[in-house]
């Protein structure tokens, strides 16, 4: 009697452990960790990513926004925005793991600066390149003046869209009194002549960059990339050496992606002026001229 009573209870035991530990159909849940179909990619490409990170800055002012659980992050070449050219790129990360977001878009850039009795746009890129083949797109915006700016980024996470509004951020004027961004009047409509990367020139022959950008009816809106085509000749002078000139320059001429490109000789270090000559396709002046012309860039080497 004592035999089967301990029989019986021990069964009674598994039967209690046995339900405890089925669902209602009976079956032992597992817990299998699920996957992130947010994140981007390898550790070895999160690594790669975190390294052509590092050699940016954040710009904190634009960047650290969440957006439901994401945070976009916005970066430049230097801790500053400066009047004329200035690169972005932007990359979203996980707001909780850090890992960065593969599906996603910038979709359209705002920059706006508010004067009071005006306010307007100006210059910015028409598209946002991808970095490579990882999840960091780049594109560029060229104020046209210092002071406070805001600059709404629109954009597609996933599935989400909206727009953040940004806090104000500070234009600093360009170093030493240079000018990377001119403007010229040509059948009664303004545009814009943009240097691209200033800062990356140095002395001998230079592969250089430029945008033309027509402002449009409505100064608020972004002045984009001009849809006609020009040819721009350049002529650099050293206005502390008597303005001498250097050989071997080439015309900036309009190219597939919609920028400018040209060869400019810098023979020393110093501050040159590049003198511009716009002409129609045709080969008409519309703006500037030969040689020591009134519509110039202006930088330092």
């Amino acid at each position: 009697m004592k035999k089967r009573s301990i029989l019986f209870a021990f069964g009674l035991f598994l039967g209690i452990a046995f339900s405890a530990c089925s669902g209602s159909d009976g079956v032992v849940p597992i817990n299998i960790p699920s996957i992130d179909d947010d994140v981007c990619c390898s550790q070895d490409d999160e690594n790669n990513i975190n390294q052509i990170l590092a050699g940016l800055k954040e710009l904190t002012g634009l960047s650290r926004q969440s957006v439901e659980g994401y945070t976009l992050k916005v970066y430049a070449r230097t801790a500053n925005l400066y009047v004329g050219y200035n690169d972005l790129y932007f990359a979203v990360e996980k707001t909780e793991s850090g890992r960065h977001v593969k599906d996603f878009a910038v979709t359209a850039l705002s920059p706006l600066m508010d004067m009071g009795m005006m306010k307007h746009s100006t210059p910015i890129a028409n598209k946002y390149d991808q970095i490579e083949s990882y999840p960091i797109y780049h594109t560029w915006v060229a104020p046209l003046m210092a002071g406070e700016w805001t600059l709404p980024i629109s954009y597609r996470i996933k599935d989400l869209s909206g727009t953040l509004p940004g806090a104000p951020i500070t234009i600093e004027a360009t170093p030493s009194d240079q000018v990377w961004i001119k403007s010229f009047k040509w059948n009664d409509q303004t545009y814009y002549l943009t240097l691209a990367s200033p800062q990356n020139l140095k002395t001998g022959v230079n592969t250089i960059s430029a945008y033309v950008s027509g402002k449009g009816d409505d100064s608020t809106l972004p002045y984009l990339p001009a849809s006609e085509v020009f040819t721009i000749d350049i002529y650099p002078t050293m206005p502390d050496m008597g303005n001498h000139t250097s050989p071997n320059n080439e015309p900036l001429q309009p190219q597939d992606d919609g920028s400018y490109q040209g060869k400019l000789n810098l023979t020393m270090t110093g501050v040159w002026d590049i003198h511009l000559h716009v002409k129609d396709a045709s080969g008409k002046t519309v703006a500037g001229g030969e040689e020591l012309s009134d519509l110039y860039w202006t930088i330092s080497i």
